[in-house]
């Protein structure tokens, strides 16, 4: 799971007048992506996985309507670490990270409420080098909420120019950089890509630097012990298994469907194998059901799965090969005592051109 950097509301039309009209003189938003558009994809998306083999569904269902608000709650359990440590690894070393690197602005990708930007933009304004924010999210209420947020807090920063978009699609639309810059992709979000799809992100983080001394800041989960992990996925109180089975509703909703929760329970598990905790639904009994637009039955045998989530986990080792392929060097770590968690600071390799 990722926590924040998330699908929440849907994104407004592209050429509405709210998609670049400023929310006051200093904040922006354009728009890159409508919410016509976002359906059309999310009912594609969905029925090319449930057609698929392995059958899946992507995370991004799960915070369907009350998946938000469940997912709220997980980052609050004793079993779920990953927001816990990593907020206080953002609380210690946040005005280090700044001093380091002295951005004249931070692009932060699912700003969430700008709790986690708030700790890099105060040191930033503290600096005297921080000019501008700019928040990218699929959601314009997202945006809007951590700009209204960032401001309240800090009145003295210059400008935020919030950004709607996907960023498998859109990361193009953000603004030319200005000065040097400071990406933020925290949450562990990078953790629910496939490997292929992380580089193909970072080499696209790549892209919209423009100096060798901007830097990207990314949350990665660590590799630690199996039950530490699968506890995380596996509350007592049964949260993760209602995030699981929101899925269920995500699917209802989209394509008319009518299935019932009750027929699937939640599995989740460290497939050591591929670093990765795997989140399934998994049918209880056989389940058949007809997707739109043409009435394509799927069917589930008693004990067969649909893949919901997987949620990687990284060796130091092997992330630095991975910010290597695309074309990071120089990566600076900051951890937990018992490493369960880390901020990894990387700048492009200066062989690299731009």
């Amino acid at each position: 799971m990722s926590h924040d950097g998330r699908p929440r509301a849907r994104a407004p039309r592209a050429g509405d007048p709210r998609a670049s009209a400023p929310a006051n003189g200093r904040f922006t938003i354009t728009a890159h992506t409508s919410a016509d558009a976002e359906h059309r994809s999310a009912v594609e998306e969905m029925v090319r996985g449930l057609t698929a083999e392995p059958k899946m569904l992507s995370p991004r269902f799960l915070y369907h309507n009350e998946g938000s608000r469940l997912f709220d709650e997980i980052t609050r359990l004793d079993e779920y670490y990953p927001t816990r440590v990593e907020r206080a690894l953002l609380e210690r070393f946040a005005a280090e990270i700044v001093e380091e690197v002295r951005p004249l602005e931070i692009v932060e990708l699912g700003p969430g409420s700008g709790a986690k930007s708030g700790t890099l933009i105060g040191p930033g304004l503290d600096a005297g080098t921080l000019a501008r924010y700019i928040p990218f999210d699929i959601s314009e209420s997202a945006v809007r909420e951590s700009a209204s947020s960032l401001l309240q807090a800090h009145p003295d920063l210059g400008e935020i120019a919030g950004v709607v978009g996907d960023f498998g699609r859109h990361l193009s639309a953000v603004p030319s950089t200005q000065g040097r810059r400071l990406i933020a992709f925290l949450g562990s979000t990078i953790g629910n890509l496939h490997p292929q799809e992380q580089r193909r992100l970072l080499t696209e983080l790549r892209r919209l630097m423009g100096r060798d001394d901007d830097a990207v800041l990314i949350g990665v989960d660590l590799v630690k012990d199996r039950r530490v992990l699968e506890e995380a996925y596996n509350d007592r109180r049964g949260v993760t298994a209602l995030f699981n089975l929101n899925s269920l509703e995500a699917a209802n909703d989209l394509l008319g469907l009518d299935l019932d929760a009750d027929l699937f329970r939640h599995r989740a598990f460290f497939n050591a194998a591929h670093s990765r905790i795997e989140m399934h639904l998994e049918a209880r009994a056989d389940v058949s059901f007809a997707l739109p637009p043409d009435g394509e039955t799927v069917r589930l045998r008693a004990g067969e799965t649909i893949w919901t989530e997987s949620s990687y986990k990284f060796t130091r080792e092997g992330f630095a090969d991975t910010l290597r392929d695309a074309g990071f060097s120089r990566a600076r770590w900051y951890t937990d005592p018992d490493e369960m968690f880390a901020l990894v600071l990387a700048r492009p390799a200066p062989s690299r051109g731009v």
